[in-house]
């Protein structure tokens, strides 16, 4: 458990039933309290037992009242707290029970001294006093932003954050995958439509806009962007994949049963296969029943073993 906040707390005997409530509230929740009635016994020295609690302190709690506000022990005490405030040794929590603050002392004005007159007050005091922020966790920063702190791709913000949206919303990592209008695409990822066309604009090699605003992701984006996004990249898988497909007899020549020997879905195959494709590696056999794979069956072009020897 962490060590506890030492609390002085400062009242005037007019308002001990208001400080003692306070006092065990602050006790129960891991608050250790100096509090006159618990910590003075009979034959103890005032100032003395007074002077240790302000000198082992870590948070100096006056209790301000239309009793204590002008009480010369109360003062006296704040004025000690004051000064070790100053030399950051205790923090100065001032406190106000059925006192407006415009009867707060001059010297206090400048200071925020909240008004506990509720169970919800005194919560949120105990929270201060634990230093539990009121301020909500930092939240995920716009697509644009995260898109262009993720990586450096040379495209902008907007071209970043439309590339974002398709590969992680893709579930083949192939044309069409995903289909989405130009409304929708710019409602995702936070963009008006102006800068969605501009960043379609930057990426029209990679993806077509119908005359319907029907935006279209082409296969060759995923090669190009799954690096930045993904746990994986298609260059190197492609290389894996052509380097085993020259040098590997037991090779499956399936696509399905290349991605069982490798552990891969389609997501990760198709992206390796579209880069071998675009380099002329592997001819192109698309037929009926390959889906989700991007062709059936892969075979090497005459270009492969090259491809795999200038890379070895």
């Amino acid at each position: 458990m962490a060590e506890a906040p030492i609390v002085f707390l400062s009242y005037t005997s007019e308002d001990a039933e208001v400080a003692r409530r306070l006092a065990e509230a602050l006790q129960s929740k891991h608050i250790e309290v100096w509090w006159a009635p618990w910590r003075i016994a009979a034959g103890d020295s005032l100032r003395q037992k007074i002077d240790e609690g302000l000198a082992g302190c870590t948070h100096f709690l006056v209790l301000l009242t239309p009793q204590s506000v002008n009480r010369p022990w109360v003062n006296q005490e704040m004025d000690a707290a004051l000064v070790r405030k100053l030399r950051d040794q205790c923090r100065f929590l001032p406190v106000r029970f059925e006192l407006p603050a415009s009867k707060l002392p001059p010297l206090l004005e400048g200071i925020y001294s909240p008004e506990i007159c509720s169970a919800e007050d005194v919560q949120q005091l105990i929270s201060d006093i634990h230093g539990i922020t009121r301020k909500p966790p930092l939240g995920e920063p716009p697509a644009v932003v995260a898109a262009q702190l993720k990586q450096m791709s040379g495209y902008s913000s907007a071209a970043n954050a439309i590339a974002q949206y398709f590969v992680e919303h893709s579930e083949h990592g192939d044309f069409a995958d995903p289909q989405v209008s130009l409304a929708e695409l710019s409602e995702a990822i936070g963009l008006t439509m102006d800068d969605a066309r501009d960043g379609l604009h930057e990426l029209r090699d990679f993806m077509e806009v119908s005359a319907w605003d029907d935006v279209r992701v082409h296969a060759n984006l995923f090669p190009r962007f799954d690096g930045y996004w993904k746990s994986w990249n298609p260059a190197q898988d492609a290389l894996r994949l052509a380097a085993d497909l020259v040098n590997d007899d037991t090779l499956p020549s399936q696509a399905m049963g290349i991605a069982e020997r490798y552990g891969w879905d389609a997501r990760r195959l198709n992206p390796a296969l579209t880069y071998l494709l675009e380099h002329s590696l592997i001819r192109e056999c698309r037929l009926t029943g390959a889906f989700p794979y991007t062709m059936f069956r892969v075979q090497g072009t005459d270009d492969l073993r090259r491809f795999v020897k200038n890379r070895g």
